[in-house]
């Protein structure tokens, strides 16, 4: 097993030693000293640390924005690294750069290494990208200066300074990549005595390391990651610290996303990100919920599973994965098994799961219903923590509701299915009225309690106001052009 990291920064192959929660930000800043990467908020919403990470994936080099804060160095093996030192040449500007300059969208400067780089990851991944993309992939990056509409104008300079999109990519991407696809990975486990980092290319060789160390697998000493960008808030905010953390993410079964017309099941691995692209023309309530959460340089690195995983009990995927009845396979030393979402909480921050086990698959039903629908109610429309969600799945016939399951966050200690609510609806009318009916129910069902984000009782009502809009969500989604279907 190797004791350093190898990766690419700015085109030139780097090896280094790194401790076990040393993130990217740190890595740049202080040891390599490229001062072009800035710290702001330290947890992903500003943007500031952005870079752009190149890694392979199914024999392709792909490109993503990245909060370099959340980002640990030792997740680094075989990635591609690029800086704001590494876009321009000393002579020239990046295309990017000089579409910024003309459109006006820099001002003190503080913030635009992190735009330059989105825009950059952006072109480097999606030919002729549009509108929303451009906005997707900028609404992580903040700018109190400039202003956002001189900003939104960048691609329109872009055009008229790009001869071609070959422009766009740094002269040494393409001798980078080759280099990368020819790149033969290993384990990696690093160890100073304090925190442990140890990441695996195979589930095998995970199983096998854990067998030969049965000191970590205990209490809180190990911890799963594969975008960590919780668990990296904690260490750095909190001060939860933990003997050996696990990276998942270079385990390749654990990258896999396959469907056909009855199920979607996505590896441990697979990205928020991912699923947005991956799902929307089979799923596309998933994919639009994802595309509530966080920052794509936060859904960029952060996982389905990891979502999941954190047990928070306002975690967005969660509802409507119980709404579904969503399968997880758990894989450990004790061999694989599986849990429905539903069961999987069993108090706050408390899984049906053991210290040294961790979410292989997700498998997703398709089929079942004909609405399914998911709400949130948070303070910003985007890159906010939800105060109350709620997802339903509904299989109505002849205006009667043959199925229906409700699932809600932000309302109890963990995500809950609305076990009696949802059977209250099932052989009802869908009308107004059922819905109404069923308000005193599903408050009965909620143990909130109040915090900065909401009182308990304006969370009870919320409660009612979320289920309310499934309904009204349902009555619009019947209506063709101002007539019912």
């Amino acid at each position: 097993m190797k004791k350093t990291i190898s990766f690419f920064l700015n085109g030139t192959l780097r090896e280094i030693k790194v401790k076990a929660e040393t993130t990217v930000l740190e890595l740049l800043r202080n040891s390599l000293e490229l001062n072009g990467i800035k710290e702001g908020c330290g947890e992903g919403d500003c943007g500031a640390c952005t870079v752009v990470i190149g890694e392979v994936r199914d024999k392709k080099v792909h490109y993503k924005s990245a909060a370099g804060c959340l980002y640990l160095a030792a997740k680094l093996e075989g990635k591609h690294v690029i800086t704001i030192e590494g876009m321009g040449e000393k002579e020239k500007l990046h295309p990017i750069q000089e579409a910024i300059l003309k459109a006006h969208a820099t001002q003190c400067g503080f913030c635009t290494p992190g735009v330059s780089l989105s825009i950059l990851a952006l072109y480097l991944e999606r030919k002729n990208p549009g509108r929303d993309e451009f906005r997707r992939y900028l609404e992580g990056n903040l700018c109190r200066c400039t202003g956002y509409v001189s900003i939104r104008k960048v691609p329109e300079f872009l055009e008229e300074l790009i001869v071609c999109p070959v422009d766009i990519r740094p002269k040494y991407l393409t001798e980078t990549e080759e280099k990368q696809l020819s790149f033969i990975q290993e384990d990696i486990y690093t160890d100073d005595g304090v925190h442990g980092f140890y990441s695996p290319v195979s589930e095998a060789n995970l199983l096998d390391f854990l067998k030969g160390h049965p000191e970590f697998t205990d209490g809180n000493n190990i911890r799963f990651i594969n975008g960590g960008s919780d668990v990296v808030v904690g260490v750095k905010k909190h001060g939860q610290h933990y003997r050996l953390l696990v990276d998942l993410s270079r385990i390749e079964t654990l990258q896999k996303l396959t469907f056909d017309n009855k199920s979607i099941t996505l590896g441990g691995g697979v990205s928020l990100a991912r699923m947005i692209d991956s799902v929307q023309g089979i799923f596309p309530e998933f994919s639009d919920t994802v595309l509530k959460m966080c920052s794509e340089q936060v859904r960029s690195i952060a996982t389905v599973a990891g979502n999941i995983a954190n047990a928070s009990p306002v975690a967005d995927t969660v509802p409507l994965l119980m709404a579904v009845d969503a399968i997880l396979t758990i894989n450990g030393p004790r061999g694989l098994r599986t849990v429905p979402v539903r069961e999987f909480f069993r108090g706050y921050k408390k899984l049906a799961k053991q210290a040294d086990e961790w979410i292989s698959s997700i498998t997703i039903p398709l089929g079942e219903y004909n609405f399914i629908h998911f709400e949130k109610v948070s303070k910003r429309k985007e890159v906010d923590i939800s105060s109350v969600n709620s997802a339903i799945a509904l299989k109505v016939e002849n205006g009667i509701i043959k199925k229906a399951h409700v699932a809600s966050g932000g309302v109890g200690a963990t995500t809950l299915y609305m076990n009696n609510t949802s059977g209250f609806l099932q052989g009802r009318e869908m009308k107004e009225k059922t819905f109404l009916e069923a308000y005193e129910m599903i408050t009965e069902e909620a143990t909130p309690i109040g915090d900065v984000r909401g009182s308990a009782e304006y969370r009870k009502a919320l409660l009612q106001n979320l289920l309310m809009k499934h309904y009204l969500a349902y009555e619009s989604s019947q209506e063709v052009d101002g007539h019912e279907a």
